[in-house]
């Protein structure tokens, strides 16, 4: 998907310390075609989906804050984790989805824990945000 989030982002902004670009699960790729480490506790707590417009401003001391500015459509599906040497999946309706392992610490989930996770309504991603842990069986 990293060739479809390269062609959003050449949609986007670039100007000068101000960047817009594609969240692709785990950094931005920006309209300037550079990609930006998205901080994982910041992709984790936001709950960013593959595919979200942000903006990344860089301060003259080096800094770099990223917003979300254009969320893509979402929907939530549950799954089971599953840990693999170090990585966390979720399989849901036939796929199989990526988590950032911040997510994981975050919600203190551990393999085998059903989870609510967000992803992309359209399905074009790898990756998916925990959503909270799922109820029931």
């Amino acid at each position: 998907f990293g060739e479809l989030y390269r062609e959003k982002a050449q949609t986007l902004k670039s100007e000068g310390d101000i960047v817009e670009g594609i969240f692709d699960g785990v950094t931005m790729i920006g309209a300037d075609g550079n990609t930006y480490p998205v901080p994982p506790n910041y992709a984790s707590k936001s709950k960013l989906v593959s595919g979200d417009a942000m903006k990344l401003t860089i301060e003259a001391d080096g800094s770099r804050t990223f917003k979300q500015i254009g969320p893509v459509e979402r929907k939530r599906i549950v799954g089971k984790l599953r840990e693999e040497n170090g990585s966390y999946y979720v399989e849901c309706e036939n796929k199989i989805f990526q988590v950032l392992p911040a997510s994981v610490t975050y919600y203190k989930v551990s393999h085998g824990d059903r989870i609510t996770l967000v992803v992309a309504k359209d399905g074009n991603c790898n990756w998916g945000a925990v959503d909270s842990v799922a109820l029931g069986k």
